[in-house]
């Protein structure tokens, strides 16, 4: 079975699992109002897999404009995923908890995460907070998290692939060579602090282009950089002025509607540059996978990659773990 086949298998896994969770209208909350391609694919995958469903999207909006009047007591809240579950990302697993406080009966389901704990006060206080709801069901997406979750929360726990291998990128695929490799390397908290041993074994004068995702670039103009903080900061008080509110989207601020179109445009162009690619970021890979290259996936600071890795692509061609 090739690539293609094995990404179906995947993509039906998603549906498989989450179909008879999903049994209602619903919401979509925190979704990655921000320049992060990898969430942005997140949520594309996300949107995609629930337009399959009969049910309707009540409301949603990103993390800092959520109007929790506009939730309904009767609909199914459903979280973002992404590698966030836990204290290294803490701001998007408080808001988790106060939606969890904030409602304690609707049905809530979390789109498949990873899980990753530096504290374990912090996983003692989060397993409260989920065990005293009622129906919390939480997807994970490596075989590490499910246990370490199965073993501290009460929740339903189900392993389920990422949400980003419900979209189909085949008609994206280039066939043209480019004959140039990509070595792509987070620099925020979850970089490996054993990247450089790794290049040196494998890159070792071989000629090479080091970036991040190209809207991590330095080169942003600082407009945009203000616009950003611009639009975290008004644009949570004028959504909740009358009529002015009205032009403010929840999903998006001020910014432009059409960002996550434009952000997975920017992934794929930039992907489809290099025939090759060695990533520290998880949807680097999954998205070079998606279109067809050749792929190495090194490890992040705590083990994601490799765990997401080993769980549901070590029997893919033309991919490696590092």
């Amino acid at each position: 079975m090739g690539n293609f086949q094995k990404l179906s298998v995947l993509k039906n896994k998603v549906y498989d699992a989450l179909d008879p969770l999903i049994t209602q209208d619903y919401v979509l909350l925190d979704i990655p109002d921000h320049k992060n391609i990898g969430d942005n694919l997140i949520w594309a995958g996300e949107l995609k897999y629930l337009s399959r469903l009969k049910y309707r999207m009540l409301y949603s909006s990103n993390l800092y404009l959520t109007d929790f009047s506009k939730i309904p007591n009767n609909c199914t809240i459903l979280l973002n995923g992404g590698g966030n579950f836990g204290d290294l990302w803490r701001v998007v697993q408080n808001f988790r908890n106060k939606v969890i406080q904030n409602f304690p009966n609707n049905k809530i389901v979390i789109f498949p995460v990873s899980v990753h704990y530096e504290d374990i006060n912090n996983l003692k206080k989060d397993a409260e907070i989920f065990n005293s709801h009622r129906d919390i069901s939480i997807c994970v997406r490596d075989i590490r998290s499910y246990d370490l979750l199965k073993k501290n929360f009460n929740s339903k726990i189900f392993l389920i692939p990422d949400m980003a291998f419900c979209l189909d990128f085949n008609d994206a695929v280039s066939l043209q060579k480019t004959n140039k490799t990509l070595l792509l390397l987070r620099k925020d908290k979850e970089a490996n602090p054993e990247i450089e041993e790794i290049i040196r074994h494998n890159l070792n004068g071989r000629s090479y282009q080091t970036a991040d995702w190209p809207t991590f670039s330095d080169r942003v103009p600082l407009t945009e950089k203000f616009m950003k903080v611009f639009d975290k900061k008004i644009a949570k008080h004028l959504i909740k002025v009358p009529l002015l509110g009205s032009l403010i989207d929840p999903k998006h601020g001020i910014k432009n509607k059409n960002s996550m179109d434009n952000y997975i445009r920017i992934g794929v162009d930039f992907i489809n540059e290099f025939d090759e690619i060695y990533s520290t970021r998880l949807h680097v890979f999954i998205l070079s996978v998606l279109l067809n290259k050749k792929v190495y996936i090194i490890d992040n600071s705590y083990g994601k990659n490799s765990n997401f890795y080993k769980t549901w692509m070590y029997d893919f061609e033309n991919v490696e773990l590092l």
